[in-house]
């Protein structure tokens, strides 16, 4: 079991392990739901659930709104297959 040490700031380090688990990088935001004595840690996807949706000419032609609704589709898909 992996684990590490809260500071008197409130603070800790995420294993090494768990991010490269996670593929937490530099900057992501984390997301924690708590349910009784437990709690969840997930990646917050933001703006990086968006990263090469626009490089594509999939979205040409696309208002913003369906552009918009195609990223969360996609982010959803991949949080599915986690």
């Amino acid at each position: 079991m992996t684990h590490s040490t809260i500071t008197s700031k409130g603070q800790t380090t995420i294993p090494g392990k768990i991010r490269k688990a996670l593929r937490i990088k530099p900057g992501d935001r984390l997301e924690y739901v708590v349910e009784g004595d437990h709690a969840t840690i997930r990646v917050h996807l933001g703006t990086r659930s968006l990263k090469g949706v626009l490089a594509s000419k999939k979205g040409k032609g696309m208002s913003f709104a369906q552009i918009r609704e195609a990223a969360a589709k996609a982010a959803r898909g991949r949080e599915a297959t986690r």
